[in-house]
């Protein structure tokens, strides 16, 4: 148990902090979650340190200054929290700031029986708002006890959009640009696809955070949770899972490369960055589902900051760094996309089947590559029986028709702009 006069110190020190974050720039999802009148908790999911606790700042300044209560799990002198000392949080809440209507929790996950405590406040009336950054441990207990009673919401790193507005540089209508705007969306768009979006990095000029954050997701998430016995070997995998970005990968061939005895303990490094939102994963595309879990899958990470701080090579990963944008954006829509591989080694980057939608990226057409990426696109657009089709480039503009297929040649800063509307509550 955990003293009542220890609680109180760090809820003042975290009160203290949580202030003192400084208001930086509106997110897209804000909208949603200002216009949600439900009963059940918020709950918002990302990689540490992308504005969670931010964005949870600028709901309940700008809707409830006065009427919260806040207090963060993620914090050493918490170590031997239990649920039994939940109880002893309430009452010193009350004790300090009266009753409230809201209470907003950063990284709850870390508590086991966080679930029914939640549970017990919203049966009380309260309105919850949660943070965390490991979905495994987040969606399980969720799925368990929160049924029904829960709103997900996934945060990542800066959109491009959300990148413009931190530099005050105005977008401008959609489908619309001079010339001058042009040059400098570009010119943005360039240092974007370098730096990422990661909200300390972009707004503060911090870059070492982007090393800060994979240090604690590797030790604090992941080694000191999973009890693992070679943190080297876990930091290694992480690496080349990062460096290797849109490329694809197999548990088998990292285990060959780095000879770790178990293909399944690479299974597990996989999921465990996932889990905490470094890497996501994507399938092939395949209409037999039995396919699915059989073929390699291509792995993407959560920031371009992070690929370029981890990467000593990044002049070699432009082409890499411009798919991992498209990819990043398609989960921040919520999207189910897939890549596809058909004949001949014909490989379109992105399929989203449920919108019939298909997207190749290639950081440069050249008359070497153009018939390659043009043949491998409209593979995909007869696969899903699609009649136009995008191929985002980094800053060429063109249209194509091929076999009574239309072919968008578009630069990837047009097509994120232009797809930045659409951000949902999951």
């Amino acid at each position: 148990m955990i003293s009542k006069s220890i609680i109180g110190t760090i809820i003042k020190d975290q009160l203290k902090e949580f202030e003192g974050l400084k208001d930086t720039v509106p997110r897209t999802v804000f909208s949603k979650m200002i216009s949600y009148q439900g009963s059940s908790a918020v709950v918002i999911k990302g990689v540490r340190r992308c504005g969670k606790s931010t964005l949870l700042k600028q709901l309940i300044t700008t809707q409830h200054p006065k009427d919260f209560w806040y207090f963060n799990f993620d914090d050493e002198r918490l170590t031997g929290f239990t649920s039994d000392d939940f109880q002893s949080l309430i009452e010193t809440l009350f004790e300090i700031f009266g009753k409230k209507k809201y209470i907003c929790l950063d990284e709850i996950q870390n508590i086991p029986g966080w679930e029914l405590f939640i549970n017990r406040m919203l049966r009380q009336g309260y309105s919850v708002f949660i943070t965390g950054s490991n979905a495994r441990l987040l969606s399980r207990e969720l799925g368990t006890h929160l049924t029904g009673r829960h709103t997900d919401i996934e945060l990542y790193p800066f959109s491009f959009s959300e990148y413009l507005n931190a530099h005050n540089i105005k977008i401008p209508t959609k489908g619309i640009y001079s010339t001058e705007e042009k040059a400098l969306l570009s010119k943005h768009f360039k240092k974007y696809l370098v730096q990422g979006g990661m909200p300390e990095a972009i707004v503060f000029s911090n870059e070492a955070i982007l090393t800060q954050v994979v240090n604690d997701i590797l030790q604090r998430d992941i080694v000191n949770r999973y009890n693992i016995r070679k943190p080297l070997e876990l930091k290694t995998v992480l690496k080349f899972l990062i460096t290797n970005t849109a490329n694809p990968i197999t548990y088998r061939s990292i285990r060959n490369n780095f000879k770790i005895q178990s293909a399944n303990t690479i299974q597990k490094y996989i999921e465990y960055a996932e889990e905490t939102y470094l890497i996501f994963t994507v399938r092939r595309y395949e209409k037999k589902l039995k396919k699915f879990d059989k073929n390699p899958k291509k792995v993407y990470c959560v920031d371009n900051g992070i690929i370029t701080k981890t990467s000593p090579a990044t002049h070699e990963l432009q082409g890499a760094l411009l798919e991992n944008l498209v990819a990043l954006h398609l989960k921040r829509l919520g999207k189910e996309f897939y890549y596809y591989k058909g004949r001949n080694d014909v490989e379109c980057d992105f399929v989203v089947p449920n919108e019939k939608q298909v997207l190749q990226v290639c950081y440069q057409l050249r008359e070497d590559n153009k018939e390659r990426e043009i043949k491998s696109l409209l593979e995909a657009l007869d696969l899903l029986s699609v009649k136009k089709g995008f191929m985002l480039t980094l800053d060429q503009e063109d249209k194509i028709v091929r076999k009574n297929k239309y072919i968008i040649i578009q630069p990837v800063w047009q097509w994120l702009l232009e797809n930045d509307a659409n951000i949902q509550i999951l």
